[in-house]
C-alpha cells in the first residue's frame, strides 16, 4: 500500500522494519521514539521472533493508538535475528527502508533527516552516527564515528543496521541474503553499497544505541578485530570490511555468498566494482588459509 500523503508531496514514502524477541524491557522506549518522529513513518512492519514475554501485546497496543499503519507479524518460527529482518523488510512498501532495533531510542529528526537524502529510483544505502548508551541508560560516547576514529577506523567500518536505511532501488537491484545465509543483512548492505559507490555516511548522532547483555550484535571493533590490515594502511574501505568480518570458520561459505551475487547481479551494476570486490574476496580467502596453514 502506497502513502497518498507521500504521493502528493512527492516525498519518498518511509517503511521502517523492525524485529523483535522479548523485547518488553526496553521496547516502550523506542516504540515512543518512533511515534515522536518529526517525520513520521508511513508503515511500520515488525516481525516478532517467537517472543516469551509481553512483546507481542506491547506492539499491537501500539498499533491500536498510532496514526500510521503498523503490521505485527507474529506466531511465526524462530529465524534469527538477521533473518528476522530479512521477513520483516520483504514485507514493507516504502521507498526508503530504516531497520530498527527493540532496544534503542530515535532522536527526532532522524527519519525525517536520512529521508531527505534518498534519490527516488538510485540505489543507495544511507548510514549515520549515533551515540552510545551503557545498559543503564548513562552515556558511553557521544559519537560512535569519534569512537571508531580513536581506534584507528573510519566510518565505513560502523555496521549497524539500526543506523541505515535503503532505497527501494537498492533492495530491488542486490535483494537480500537467501534463507540459511551466514551473512548478515546488515553486511550484505553495508559491503555491496561501499564496494559500488552507492554508501552515504551522514554525520549527524541520530539515535542513542544501548548496549547491554542481551543485544544481538554489540560489536565495536579495535585493533584485535584486524587479520591483516593495519591502521594507516593504504587500503579501500571494501578490504577493510572484508578484512574485519569475513573470517573463519565460515569464511568460505560467506565468501561463496558475495561471489554468487556478484556473478547473478553485479556485473550487469558495474563489471569494473564486481571485479575488484572479487579479488579482494578471493585474496582474504587466501591468505585465511595460508595462515591456517601455517
Amino acid at each position: 500500500m502506497r502513502s497518498w500523503s507521500s504521493v502528493l508531496t512527492g516525498r519518498p514514502s518511509i517503511s521502517v522494519a523492525m524485529a523483535t524477541y522479548n523485547g518488553e524491557r526496553y521496547l516502550p522506549e523506542m516504540l515512543e521514539s518512533l511515534a515522536a518522529q518529526m517525520r513520521q513513518p508511513d508503515e511500520l512492519v515488525i516481525r516478532d521472533d517467537a517472543s516469551e514475554d509481553g512483546t507481542v501485546g506491547i506492539l499491537h497496543a501500539f498499533a491500536r493508538r498510532v496514526p500510521f499503519r503498523v503490521e505485527v507479524m507474529a506466531g511465526g518460527p524462530r529465524l534469527g535475528y538477521a533473518q528476522n529482518f530479512v521477513a520483516a523488510s520483504r514485507a514493507r512498501s516504502g521507498g526508503v527502508i530504516f531497520f530498527a532495533d527493540q532496544d534503542d531510542s530515535w532522536r527526532p529528526a532522524k527519519l525525517a533527516t536520512v529521508s531527505q537524502q534518498a534519490r527516488r529510483g538510485r540505489p543507495l544505502a544511507l548510514f549515520h552516527d549515533f551515540a552510545v548508551e551503557a545498559d543503564d541508560g548513562s552515556l558511553a560516547a557521544p559519537s560512535y564515528y569519534d569512537l571508531l576514529a580513536e581506534r584507528g577506523f573510519p566510518p565505513a567500518a560502523a555496521l549497524k543496521g539500526c543506523t541505515m536505511a535503503v532505497t527501494r532501488a537498492f533492495v530491488d537491484l542486490w535483494d537480500w541474503p537467501a534463507p540459511g545465509s551466514p551473512v548478515s543483512h546488515d553486511f550484505w548492505v553495508a559491503l555491496l553499497s561501499t564496494a559500488f559507490g552507492q554508501r552515504r555516511n551522514l554525520p549527524e548522532p541520530l539515535i542513542d544505541h544501548r548496549l547491554h547483555g542481551d543485544n544481538a550484535s554489540g560489536w565495536i571493533p579495535d585493533a584485535s578485530s584486524r587479520a591483516f590490515t593495519e591502521p594507516g594502511d593504504p587500503v579501500g574501505p571494501a578490504r577493510l570490511l572484508i578484512d574485519l568480518v569475513i573470517k573463519p570458520p565460515r569464511i568460505g561459505a560467506r565468501t561463496r555468498t558475495f561471489l554468487e551475487v556478484l556473478d547473478e547481479r553485479g556485473d550487469a551494476v558495474d563489471a569494473e566494482s564486481s571485479e575488484r570486490l572479487r579479488r579482494l574476496l578471493r585474496a582474504n580467502r587466501r591468505r585465511h588459509r595460508r595462515q591456517a596453514a601455517g
